[in-house]
């Protein structure tokens, strides 16, 4: 049954006119700046929030942005911070691709208030990437459709690979806490620092603020969540598949340098002043696609402690989450056997297999891809989020909303990933974005009327609960929280309805075995 209570659709409530009338140009740190208006909305892109963390500054917390002249043209992104991918130089070069620049602090302003007098709820999104990459100009997290909705939509930057998360005893001798890596994590922090100082000028409301992002940027708001650095900087969470729990809990300062260490031995260098004359297409190119070498630690600063302990202390910044993975995070991995996948899960969960393999049996090896998939899901996608949420519920006052996102989008086989004759991706790793976006047009595929109605509803949900902390409105059906339903998740697919959360008996041994 629909709930009848609350927003619905925020715009309802704040119908805007043909024309944004923000005052142009606006008045933000470091001086004047002037955007564009598409429509109803007005766009300032590539607003810098922090100086440039070049030279001396590379591997150093954000220092504050440097102020300008003039009226600064806030109408096209910012450099994307440096990372291999498809435009990557020469690996052997010095140069760095067109539109990368460690020049790279830059945030994005959507909005269609009527002027600087509103308060509307603002949306804060962190780009996912596995901290290897990222950028805010991607399509799909185009801002326009949610703050068209009534919502301020901010995109920033921050830094990724080993400019954003090296750590090297080097670089924490030269810190007043002692520390480093992290420098990705305390651009965040700068970047609300940004948003709580200046968001009204355009139209925002500063004491409501809701960080989310997707993979890496789901994570961030983990660490953000569990962080005092950024305590009181923002209101509530949407985490789309990722946090620092289970097979993701952040590894400690001392193993970071020692990683830091080898790298530099790698490239030749020791000091600092030998780790800052390399260039980043060097330092980038040697850190190559490897997962986890560089992401968020333990450093007793930024992050305390794993995050599983701050949330047990009951030291976690408590606001309200929305939290969820997708049903098809993991994909099909063709070469795997029967005998591979036995031997895998032994491995890992020693003597927790045998129980796991009893509720993720197989005979086969086409069976045995399957349960692998299913297997690698729950433990990488449904876990972190299930130990996250359940944490947050156990310490904290604030609510949580558990969801499962199940569509299958109409991918066309040409796009499939790995090839047209690849398997098909199902709800895969990040499918739900262009949704909660609604920003399906950013792909040409045959989108039917449930995906569109879908992309309405989640866009729904994700405004209400930037607006009150709650998804629930007008139309929509019925979201319980945690307390109220522990045993259940909002089903986003080809329905959007409460069911009963899906593996929990492999859950709860995940649980025994990670969470210990």
């Amino acid at each position: 049954m629909a709930r009848t209570g609350g927003l619905g659709l925020l715009a309802l409530a704040l119908a805007t006119s043909a024309q944004a009338q923000i005052a142009d140009p606006v008045s933000v740190d470091g001086g004047q700046i002037s955007g564009a208006v598409d429509g109803e909305v007005s766009v300032f892109k590539g607003i810098p929030f922090a100086a440039p963390p070049v030279g001396e500054l590379r591997w150093s917390a954000p220092h504050p942005v440097t102020a300008w002249k003039g009226v600064y043209p806030a109408r096209d992104f910012g450099p994307d911070c440096p990372q291999l991918g498809e435009a990557s130089a020469n690996p052997a070069g010095d140069a760095l691709p067109p539109g990368q620049s460690e020049d790279c602090l830059y945030l994005n302003v959507w909005t269609a208030a009527h002027s600087a007098e509103e308060r509307r709820p603002v949306m804060v999104w962190i780009y996912g990437g596995g901290y290897r990459a990222g950028s805010t100009r991607l399509p799909i997290y185009d801002g326009a459709a949610l703050a068209r909705k009534g919502v301020v939509l901010v995109s920033i930057g921050y830094r990724v690979g080993p400019l954003g998360f090296m750590a090297h005893p080097a670089l924490s001798v030269e810190s007043p806490q002692r520390v480093s890596g992290n420098y990705g994590l305390l651009d965040q922090v700068a970047a609300l620092d940004w948003v709580r100082r200046n968001i009204s000028s355009f139209g925002g409301d500063p004491e409501r603020i809701t960080i989310f992002g997707q993979s890496a940027g789901s994570m961030s708001t983990s660490y953000l969540a569990s962080s005092p650095l950024a305590a009181g900087k923002f209101h509530r969470l949407i985490g789309q598949t990722g946090a620092g729990f289970g097979m993701l809990t952040p590894k400690p300062l001392a193993e970071a340098e020692g990683k830091g260490v080898e790298f530099g031995k790698q490239l030749g260098a020791s000091s600092a002043q030998e780790l800052r004359a390399l260039s980043a297409a060097k330092l980038i190119s040697a850190a190559g696609f490897e997962s986890g070498t560089f992401q968020p630690i333990v450093d007793g600063w930024v992050v305390p402690d794993e995050l599983s302990e701050i949330y047990r202390r009951g030291r976690q910044n408590d606001v309200a989450m929305l939290v969820g993975s997708n049903e098809d995070e993991a994909r099909l991995n063709t070469s795997q056997t029967l005998a591979g996948y036995r031997a895998g899960v032994g491995k890992l969960y020693g003597e927790d297999a045998p129980r796991l393999l009893e509720l993720n049996p197989a005979s086969t090896d086409a069976e045995a891809q399957q349960v692998d998939k299913r297997l690698s899901t729950t433990s990488l996608g449904d876990y972190t989020m299930f130990a996250w949420g359940r944490a947050q519920a156990k310490t904290g006052t604030a609510p949580v909303y558990s969801y499962r996102f199940t569509r299958r989008p109409p991918i066309p086989r040409a796009e499939y990933p790995g090839g047209p004759d690849a398997p098909p991706p199902g709800a895969w790793h990040g499918a739900e974005i262009p949704y909660a976006f609604d920003n399906l047009s950013a792909r040409n595929w045959p989108w039917t009327e449930r995906d569109r109605e879908l992309s309405r509803q989640i866009m729904s949900y994700w405004i209400n609960f930037a607006a009150t902390g709650d998804p629930n409105g007008a139309g929509l059906p019925a979201w319980p929280t945690y307390r109220q339903a522990p045993g259940e998740v909002m089903e986003l697919g080809d329905q959007t309805a409460p069911i009963h959360r899906p593996n929990l008996p492999t859950l709860e041994i995940l649980d025994r075995h990670l969470g210990r």
